[in-house]
């Protein structure tokens, strides 16, 4: 085994944003397009170039040697092409930086999750405990009982039945929690064997108030994946632009300074020119034409994707709000619950006891009560749950710390 780490729920998500590997792949899908609007921007920088060539002559008279060096400057004027690429090569770049926030977003969701998770799976070990000792108590009753006649070797019997099928269900619980751990190690970039220390014991409830339409609103006016897509849509009207210009004139100036001699350094004339270039695609048999219908198709698509893009995040947010607000409901009930069956299975306990009560009773209050308690657990961590995922539909930052999104979107 390693050694054990400590970690709060902000210190899991760092680890995540450090270490996870897949938002280390958007990294890089973000530094390449970054790069690739650098490419397309060369191309309005001044070119030189550089030409060396040697001739030799062998004659009846004499042999000789011509060497030529030619240094030549290009600069772009006029370029409707190049212009277009660049502007889609910068919003390609900024919609790779929305991936990326994206990709953060994601991995500090399911940091969240896996942290939720493990303190999730760890309270129904402590569930399943005490189902355990709850089950070992009335069996060291039922036999007590049982010694002096008062109730039948069945009643032994079956709370043994019991027990064992409590302890059965501690031994999942237990394995639950140490995959819970490990998948959690997994995703922040630990050692799958790692020990964790959560410094949250138990899931808890806060208040989280916040109405669906400014969660709605927030969520459409900063959601990386609405940005993403609407810098597809205006890297698209450059494309069209892009394909458009290609029968536009493209206007270069060049200069160029030609030396040549007998000697290597060519040095016995020299001379400079100076001029400009106008190309231009008159007729290309309609391959233009073709292109830009084709471009046209892909902006459309685009819009479609954007607009889809917008409705689904709406659907997001309302669907984690949802959840949230059922599972605030199912929070207060299966305490209620909770505490409802624990003076039950005490009554049952008690009247057992006293011989006026049957093993049945008291077994199915402890069933109930163990029921509650693990609805109880799930209420906790879907609320809690809800609560990062519904930050994150929304595009809270990534480094806010998760709870606090409510704040933000209150605040305008």
């Amino acid at each position: 085994n390693g050694q054990t780490v400590s970690v709060t729920l902000p210190q899991s998500i760092a680890l995540a944003l450090q270490n996870n590997r897949t938002l280390h792949q958007s990294q890089w899908d973000y530094e390449a397009a970054v790069a690739q609007v650098g490419v397309a921007t060369s191309g309005r920088n001044p070119s030189v170039s550089y030409l060396y060539k040697a001739d030799h002559a062998d004659t009846e008279v004499k042999n000789t040697n011509t060497f030529f060096h030619t240094l030549k400057l290009d600069v772009s004027l006029f370029n409707r092409v190049l212009d277009a690429q660049i502007e889609a090569a910068k919003y390609s770049r900024d919609g790779s930086g929305a991936a990326l926030t994206e990709a953060a977003q994601t991995a500090k969701l399911t940091a969240a999750t896996n942290y939720l998770s493990l303190i999730m799976s760890r309270n129904k070990v402590s569930v399943a405990e005490q189902t355990v000792r709850d089950y070992e108590e009335h069996l060291r009753n039922a036999n007590l009982q049982y010694q002096v006649g008062i109730v039948s070797k069945s009643d032994v019997l079956a709370t043994n039945t019991r027990l064992a099928n409590a302890k059965t269900a501690l031994v999942e619980a237990k394995n639950a929690a140490n995959l819970a751990e490990a998948k959690f190690n997994n995703h922040v970039g630990l050692p799958v064997s790692t020990p964790i220390v959560t410094a949250d014991k138990e899931l808890s409830y806060a208040p989280y108030g916040i109405s669906l339409e400014s969660a709605k609103s927030y969520g459409v006016a900063h959601r990386g994946a609405i940005v993403q897509a609407a810098m597809a849509v205006k890297a698209a009207e450059e494309n069209v632009g892009l394909a458009d210009a290609s029968d536009i004139p493209v206007v270069k100036a060049n200069a160029s300074r030609r030396m040549n001699g007998a000697h290597w350094a060519g040095n016995d004339s020299k001379d400079w020119s100076v001029g400009a270039t106008l190309s231009w695609n008159v007729w290309d048999g309609g391959q233009s034409k073709a292109n830009v219908s084709a471009a046209k198709a892909k902006l459309e698509k685009a819009k479609e994707a954007y607009a889809q893009t917008i409705d689904t995040v709406e659907l997001q947010v309302q669907e984690a709000y949802l959840n949230l607000k059922a599972a605030e409901q199912k929070i207060k009930s299966t305490h209620a619950a909770v505490e409802a069956g624990q003076e039950d299975f005490r009554i049952k306990t008690l009247r057992y006891r006293s011989g006026v009560g049957t093993n049945v009773d008291v077994l199915d209050a402890e069933t109930s009560l163990a029921t509650a308690r693990n609805n109880y657990v799930d209420a906790l961590y879907n609320y809690n749950l809800s609560i990062a995922t519904l930050e994150k539909a929304m595009g809270i930052p990534v480094d806010s710390a998760v709870g606090t999104g409510v704040n933000i979107v209150n605040q305008g």
